[in-house]
């Protein structure tokens, strides 16, 4: 609140918020509550305006416009004409990965556009103030602000310096796993879309569910709240539980999750019976060989009947949106071999490992549940 003094000069003075009253010791968060309401708006029109995805690597939006000036992506779609990411790194020094991420941002801020067989070319926007042959020009006073280009962007890989940056940025607490900064950044981002989950009624017949690689309990919390005689497991890095127990008591659901330290790529999983798995926002960090294997791990591990669901954060159909998606998958291609899949993508995957009924709907914030079945058993109505 702000005040003028005798002296014309205007004072701040605290407000004390009720919400504040409420918040929580351990985690300065008021709790979600039993009978919860859904956001009244995606958040992903929110983080989209901003043009951020509540990562803790953020980038400003200028600079994926910026690296493909320097790196003369722009120009190499332009002279050789509709190009594959694949071509597009040839006449740059892009990886194709790399070209492949900043197309796809590019794609979701209509600067270039995708045809339905994959390949790009400029929109008029582009040609208009992106190219250098044209009067209107204006690249040459855009700047790439804060991080460099992600070496792993690149052919020539970053130099030595450029390296060590990174490397000390991966011991801070905000990008370590199980680190309690990186557990709450989780749980910010993901909360809305998980609770839109608990609420489409996917979860009503299933007794025991097993939340694999569940960081927070970001998808526990509203299902337990929403299924108080529901049983879950919650699976995560055995250095993380410490840090996950304050967030589940916050929300006074502490007493019935079973926390578990597991590490998902050592099978087989050390998890009871179960008759649905639920695996959110991890599997896209993977290339398709390691996502199958998790995949078959879980229809392994899943009774006849029981089903697998997959939440993750979906490219749409002709893969040029929605933006939060492509920042999201921009940012899995500088860290890794992940990235993010269409609804289709992710179908194909479990259908190979072997389920049966696959099917996708949409949650929140870009999300959706990629739904699939065990074949047999008896199937709840």
């Amino acid at each position: 609140m702000f005040a003028m003094n005798d002296r014309g000069e205007w004072m701040s003075s605290v407000m004390r918020f009720p919400a504040a009253d409420a918040a929580d010791a351990a985690t300065g968060r008021v709790p979600l509550k039993p009978g919860f309401r859904l956001p009244s708006h995606d958040l992903a029109e929110l983080l989209d305006a901003l043009g951020i995805k509540l990562f803790s690597r953020e980038r400003a939006l200028v600079q994926y416009v910026a690296w493909s000036l320097h790196t003369g992506l722009l120009d190499a779609v332009h002279q050789r004409g509709p190009v594959s990411p694949r071509e597009a790194s040839e006449s740059t020094p892009l990886t194709a990965r790399g070209a492949e991420a900043l197309l796809g941002v590019l794609c979701a801020l209509a600067l270039v556009k995708r045809s339905a067989d994959g390949l790009y070319s400029l929109t008029a926007t582009s040609e208009d103030y992106l190219l250098r042959e044209s009067p209107f020009f204006i690249g040459d006073q855009l700047e790439a602000i804060g991080f460099p280009i992600p070496g792993t962007y690149l052919k020539q890989r970053a130099g030595l310096r450029n390296r060590i940056w990174l490397r000390l940025l991966g011991l801070l607490p905000i990008f370590r796993y199980g680190t309690r900064p990186r557990i709450e950044n989780q749980h910010t981002r993901n909360l809305a879309a998980c609770a839109a989950a608990v609420r489409t009624g996917e979860f009503a017949h299933a007794d025991c569910i097993v939340d694999i690689a569940g960081g927070s309990g970001v998808f526990a919390i509203p299902l337990l709240l929403e299924y108080p005689r529901k049983r879950v497991v919650l699976t995560e890095l055995p250095s993380a539980l410490p840090n996950i127990r304050p967030l589940l008591a916050t929300h006074g659901v502490e007493d019935r999750v079973e926390l578990r330290g597991m590490d998902v790529f050592r099978f087989p999983w050390d998890i009871p019976a179960c008759d649905g798995i639920f695996i959110g926002n991890f599997v896209h960090g993977f290339d398709d060989q390691r996502a199958l294997q998790v995949c078959r791990e879980a229809f392994s591990r899943l009774p006849a009947g029981g089903t697998i669901w997959l939440h993750e954060m979906l490219w749409n159909e002709s893969r040029d949106g929605p933006l939060l998606t492509a920042l999201w998958d921009a940012a899995m291609k500088s860290a890794g071999d992940g990235g993010q899949r269409t609804g289709s993508e992710w179908t194909s995957l479990l259908q190979k490992a072997g389920f049966v009924e696959t099917r996708v709907i949409p949650t929140h914030s870009a999300f959706g549940l990629v739904v699939g079945r065990k074949p047999g058993g008896h199937v709840s109505e």
